[in-house]
């Protein structure tokens, strides 16, 4: 026990030292943009997405943001929210926006390894994600069309400097700062027993339990054995869940179709064991109420997507 609480609490501290300062720059970032007016000034890079979802144009500059750097954008809406510049239901819907960019980023941690194993069906592959991406997002747009004021995407966000006089300076930052402290340390406080908690159960064996309980459902999907050991391989590394298909494929043991369909079964699959870093990220950002609406929604909808895209593709290819 003492050694799965020793080895908690060390992957916490990396959690926290790679996190907590991402989070804290966005939410100091997004104080300065807004004091200088600059969510205004680039209103119409975003203005599309933000008329259609109805979302106002802090939302869009977040969502920007979100392509740097998911933590940042999202601890820009914590800051917006936090300082009701949008309500709670806009956080929600543009929370699930900004996964969006996340998602295109993800191209980093994909097409380097899977285009030496898997060559053009990598590309395949990373489009359907893509696609399921871009679906999730027009969903959470569309959800904001009827659920939000139309009036939203066309409001005016008052500038800071106009009203206090301050220029552009490094006492800008400084204030930046100390309005973003309360917000920051809220987030910290909730952020390490979640994550603390996490880690406990990480290192205890509770995903690796879940890990093989998901390696059984493999039985009854519609695969051949060798493509199910890509599934299976997919829930423990997605690395070796690369080269498993690239040995396959390269042996003509599988098709880039099987490949393919294998290679989104074990995403949609992996769902589940990638709850172990998306439950302390959202609760830490948006706190333990909102964290657990957004990463419900977000990881429910994702699903959903997935499950229907897989077996379209089944009915199409077989």
């Amino acid at each position: 026990m003492i050694a799965v609480l020793a080895a908690a609490a060390l992957s916490t501290l990396k959690f926290l030292v790679a996190m907590v300062p991402v989070f804290s720059v966005g939410v100091i970032v997004a104080e300065f943009i807004v004091a200088l007016g600059w969510v205004n000034k680039i209103a119409w890079i975003t203005r599309p997405l933000t008329r259609i979802g109805h979302l106002k144009p802090e939302c869009g500059a977040s969502f920007l943001t979100a392509f740097l750097s998911p933590s940042a954008g999202n601890a820009m809406l914590v800051r917006h929210h936090e300082a009701g510049l949008i309500t709670r239901k806009e956080l929600i819907i543009a929370a699930i926006v900004n996964t969006f960019p996340g998602i295109v980023m993800h191209w980093r941690t994909v097409l380097p390894i899977a285009i030496p194993l898997i060559g053009i069906y990598a590309f395949v592959y990373y489009g359907f994600l893509l696609l399921v991406g871009l679906l999730k997002t027009i969903a959470a747009m569309l959800a904001g069309h009827f659920l939000l004021e139309p009036d939203n995407a066309h409001a005016i966000i008052p500038s800071a400097e106009k009203q206090v006089g301050v220029s552009p300076s490094w006492a800008l930052w400084v204030e930046s700062a100390k309005k973003s402290r309360k917000i920051i340390i809220r987030v910290i406080k909730t952020t390490i027993p979640v994550t603390a908690v996490m880690f406990v159960l990480i290192h205890a064996g509770m995903f690796d339990y879940l890990n093989t309980w998901l390696s059984g459902l493999t039985a009854f999907l519609p695969l051949s054995p060798k493509a199910l050991s890509i599934v299976a391989t997919r829930l423990a590394s997605n690395v070796g869940a690369f080269t498993v298909a690239g040995n396959l494929l390269y042996a003509s043991k599988l098709s880039g179709r099987e490949v393919v369909l294998s290679l989104l079964v074990g995403n949609l699959l992996a769902s589940g064991i990638n709850l172990r870093f998306l439950i302390p990220y959202y609760l830490g950002i948006f706190g333990p109420g909102t964290g657990w609406q957004v990463l419900a929604v977000s990881t429910g909808l994702r699903m959903a997507i997935m499950a229907a895209l897989i077996w379209t593709l089944f009915v199409i290819w077989t």
